[in-house]
């Protein structure tokens, strides 16, 4: 799933760094109470022997609405099409109670029927829904530069235990979609990475972690969404690679099936290669079944990404679309925005079931991986009361201080000017402030200048002017890069002859048009946890341990400089060896 909205985050340090300190002694553990006898387990033939075909279609859907309560219109659609479940996104969404309550109501619906998913796209860096004193993870950019499948684990483990405090039990990530196209308009940050077994080792990590919390796992976009450069909301992108270079591209996603992987989202991508011709794998036969099911063996649910994308909706109409991807393998189909477009899917599929073209063998195979889904994660246990597990809420928090730190890539500095002296006169240049406070914090000589990221050609103009009066009188000056516009800024303020420092916070791609910049960071997140991070790193006082996890132009693969660490690992031989004959 593309993003849809971007916003920002509380701020969130850094974890500190631990100092060395007694251990006080620990007192013997207390006998743990007697666990609580199980639920019984939920009969699922049984179940599905006894539901009409309009509840079995219903299971089929997986339907999004509008506003921050249930209404009549919402208990019309969770309710009377007793829905398989529910998307929220961040028009849902204000904080973390309300959020809550919403899923509890949403939950309270479908009471003595088949309770609903309640999913949500929380992958963290620039697609995040929620982020009201929950954990907010920077991105899987950053993770994939960590090189750290134990902080990737934790990083799963710990957002889930999040998001079922609030209510939801699924999440519709990883993105395990290997970046291969620089100018890929759909993944970009969103990917671990370019290079195939970073992404698998990480992508199964992340899996594990969040599954080990049980919470709904569907990672996403099966067969491969990293190869492309259009965006599937507005056209149908068409994979040209052979088949061998395609499949080269399924590990990620046979790593995590191996993990046991709960669920996989499909891409509104062709591949001729795989199908044939240039069907969307999302409603091609070839793909879901021959591909998937048949040589991949994957038993477990196949969700599909938005029917009401222009890649799908203005080829084929979101009814019919949804009757040929059930048709082609999935199990659930994705209506999340038009109220009417709900009701056509409803229809399409129902009358297609009564009429033989949608075959009751698979209807009844779909919805029996959806109840078993259910049945394994818990979905049909009633959840603790909501007081009791919002007081659990962001415990981990920190988490994401510590992440960015290890993610933090410096790919190039002048040893003269780095770090920057902190009695400096600061010029910092960004699109917003959590970068110039960060600074600030730490050189109080800073003058901050705030752009727009997507300014006009007059405002751009003013810009570029602006920031060469301001550079002429600093000593040095940090340019926030998130797209084009701020490369430009960087040459500018270099064309002023000062020492320019840009902080990449968008694609690591970008670094490769920063020549004119004397240090150059790539941090891949805007995340404010990442902000802070990237800035203690800058005035040495943390290392930089990040390792590149694409390649960007004449900064290969694996690129990282780290002189804060290799002063300090050259400080600790000298202590090591003190003293010695």
């Amino acid at each position: 799933m593309a993003v849809r909205s971007h916003q920002r985050v509380l701020p969130v340090a850094p974890a500190p760094l631990a100092a060395a300190v007694p251990e006080a002694p620990v007192a013997a553990p207390a006998p743990a109470p007697p666990a609580p006898p199980s639920p019984p387990a939920v009969d699922v033939e049984a179940l599905l022997a006894g539901m009409t075909l309009e509840q079995k279609v219903g299971q089929l859907m997986m339907v999004g609405f509008g506003g921050l309560e249930v209404d009549a219109q919402i208990a019309a659609l969770v309710k009377g099409r007793e829905v398989g479940g529910v998307c929220l996104f961040k028009r849902n969404i204000s904080t973390a109670a309300q959020v809550a309550q919403l899923n509890d109501q949403v939950r309270a619906l479908l009471d003595g029927r088949v309770p609903p998913f309640i999913a949500v796209d929380q992958e963290g860096g620039n697609v995040v829904r929620v982020s009201d004193g929950n954990l907010v993870l920077p991105g899987n950019m950053v993770l994939g530069a960590t090189r750290s499948a134990e902080l990737t684990f934790e990083a799963g483990r710990a957002q889930a235990l999040d998001l079922k405090r609030l209510g939801f039990n699924m999440n519709l990530a990883p993105v395990l979609d290997v970046n291969v196209n620089p100018f890929n308009p759909v993944i970009g940050l969103r990917a671990f990475g370019d290079d195939v077994g970073l992404v698998s080792e990480l992508g199964a990590a992340f899996v594990r972690g969040q599954q080990s919390a049980g919470l709904v796992t569907v990672a996403k976009h099966f067969p491969g969404h990293g190869t492309v450069d259009a965006d599937s909301h507005l056209a149908l992108p068409v994979v040209r690679a052979p088949a061998k270079a395609i499949r080269e591209q399924f590990e990620p996603f046979t790593a995590a099936m191996r993990e046991g992987l709960d669920g996989l989202m499909t891409a509104h991508v062709a591949a001729p290669a795989l199908s044939g011709d240039e069907t969307p794998a999302t409603l091609s036969t070839r793909v879901l079944t021959g591909v998937l099911r048949e040589e991949l063996g994957f038993k477990g649910l196949v969700l599909t990404d938005e029917l009401e994308m222009d890649a799908i909706a203005h080829r084929y109409g979101v009814g019919r679309a949804a009757v040929m991807a059930v048709n082609a393998g999935a199990d659930m189909v994705l209506v999340p925005w038009r109220v009417e477009k709900k009701t056509e899917v409803w229809e399409s599929l129902l009358e297609a079931a009564r009429s033989g073209e949608l075959p009751m063998s698979r209807v009844n195979q779909a919805v029996r991986r959806v109840l078993r889904t259910k049945e394994r994660r818990g979905v049909f246990e009633a959840p603790p009361p909501r007081e009791e597990r919002l007081l659990g809420l962001g415990g981990e928090r920190a988490l994401a201080g510590t992440i960015a730190a290890a993610g933090v890539t410096l790919l190039k500095f002048d040893e003269r000017r780095f770090p920057p002296e902190k009695a400096a006169r600061v010029l910092v240049v960004s699109m917003e402030s959590s970068l110039a406070e960060a600074v600030a914090r730490r050189a109080p000589k800073t003058t901050s200048f705030l752009v727009s990221p997507l300014a006009s050609e007059p405002v751009r103009q003013a810009a570029m002017r602006e920031v060469a009066r301001l550079a002429a009188s600093a000593d040095v000056v940090v340019v926030g890069v998130l797209n084009q516009r701020q490369v430009e800024l960087v040459d500018t303020a270099a064309q002023a002859g000062k020492p320019v420092v840009a902080v990449v916070f968008g694609s690591p791609y970008l670094a490769a048009q920063l020549a004119r910049a004397t240090t150059v960071m790539a941090a891949y997140s805007y995340r404010e946890s990442m902000t802070e991070a990237a800035v203690a790193a800058l005035f040495g006082e943390r290392p930089t341990p990040g390792r590149l996890p694409v390649k960007a132009g004449r900064f290969p693969f694996g690129s990282g400089l780290d002189p804060v660490g290799a002063r300090a690992t050259a400080a600790q031989r000298v202590a090591a060896t003190a003293g010695a004959p």
